[in-house]
C-alpha cells in the first residue's frame, strides 16, 4: 500500500465518522509535511508499513530544523498517532510505529482570552464597518455562547429559538446541541435579520452572510477579525474565535456557572477538555 492509498482510506474513515472539516484539514498539513520531508531526502520508506519509529523521529527532527515550534511538532506528533493507530486496528500494517513516538514537551503559557473591555472596542470599531448590524451580531454571538468558528458560520437563522433563548448548534461529527444566549446578543441578530440581512437567493438560510448574500466563510471571519483588530490596535492573535470561546467560558465561570454546564455548552466529549478552561481563572 502506498502513503497516498493509506492516507485516503483513512481520510474515507473520518468521512464515515463525520469528522469536521476541520480535522481533516489538520491530517492534510501533516500529509503535506510528510511529502516535503520525503522530497527533501528525508528517510522515509516507500510503503507505510516498512516505517518505524525510527522514521518518525527524523521527521520529527526535520520538523524542528524548518523552524516549526514545539508546539507544530506536538500536532505533527498527534496526527501520526491517529494515523498509525487506525492503521494497526484495520490490519493495514502490523505494527504502529508511532506508539513509542515522544510528544515534545509544550512550553506553560497563559492562552490569550477575549475580556469583556476588547469586545467593548471591537463593537466600536464594528459599528463603522460597512455591515454593522452584522459585525455587532457575530462579535456578540461569538463571546455570548463560545462557538467554534465552524459552528458559527454553519448557523441557519431557523436554528435560532428566541423564546427559550437558545441556538440549536451541529458540532464535531454532527453531534446537536442546544446553546443559551443572551437577550444582547439575540437583539443583536433580530436587528440584523430586519434590517440588514440580504440573502442572494431564497435558498440561502445560512444566518450570517457576506455582502453578497451568501453565507460567511471562514476567510470572511479571518478578514473581519483582523480588519476590527487593526481599527482599535489590537493584536490579531488576541482577536481569534478562539479567544472568543476561552473569555465566554471564563466569564461563564466567574458568573457562578459549574464545569459541568460549561462541558455541555461547548460540546466537549470529556470533562478534562473542559477543564483546561478552567485553569484559565488563574
Amino acid at each position: 500500500m502506498t502513503w497516498d492509498e493509506l492516507w485516503e482510506h483513512f481520510y474515507y474513515h473520518l468521512r464515515i465518522k463525520r469528522r469536521a472539516k476541520t480535522t481533516v484539514r489538520f491530517y492534510r498539513t501533516t500529509q503535506r509535511s510528510l511529502s516535503r520531508f520525503a522530497a527533501a531526502g528525508g528517510s522515509l520508506p516507500a510503503e507505510p508499513g516498512a516505517v518505524n519509529v525510527k522514521h518518525l523521529r527524523a521527521f520529527m527532527i526535520w520538523l524542528e530544523e524548518q523552524g516549526l515550534a514545539a508546539g507544530g511538532i506536538h500536532a505533527h506528533v498527534r496526527s501520526l498517532k491517529a494515523l498509525f493507530g487506525w492503521a494497526k486496528r484495520e490490519d493495514l500494517i502490523t505494527a504502529d510505529p508511532s506508539a513509542r513516538l515522544e510528544r515534545p514537551s509544550l512550553p506553560r503559557r497563559h492562552l490569550p482570552t477575549m475580556t469583556s473591555e476588547q469586545v467593548g472596542a471591537l463593537l466600536g470599531a464594528a459599528r463603522s464597518t460597512d455591515q454593522p448590524l452584522r459585525d455587532v451580531a457575530v462579535l456578540l454571538t461569538f463571546f455570548d455562547t463560545g462557538l467554534r468558528l465552524e459552528e458559527l458560520i454553519t448557523l441557519r437563522r431557523d436554528d435560532i429559538d428566541a423564546a427559550k433563548g437558545v441556538l440549536r448548534v451541529i458540532g464535531k461529527g454532527d453531534k446537536e446541541r442546544s446553546v443559551p444566549i443572551g437577550t444582547r446578543a439575540l437583539t443583536s441578530i433580530n436587528a440584523y435579520l430586519l434590517r440588514e440581512r440580504r440573502p442572494k437567493h431564497g435558498g440561502v438560510q445560512a444566518l450570517f452572510l457576506s455582502r453578497r448574500g451568501l453565507p460567511m466563510t471562514r476567510s470572511c471571519i479571518s478578514i473581519l477579525l483582523r480588519r476590527l483588530s487593526e481599527s482599535v490596535g489590537v493584536e490579531r492573535a488576541l482577536t481569534t474565535p478562539h479567544t472568543f470561546r476561552r473569555g465566554f467560558a471564563v466569564e461563564f465561570l466567574r458568573n457562578g456557572g459549574d464545569v459541568f454546564t460549561l462541558q455541555q455548552i461547548l460540546g466537549h466529549s470529556n470533562l478534562e477538555m473542559t477543564r483546561r478552561y478552567v485553569r484559565l481563572l488563574s
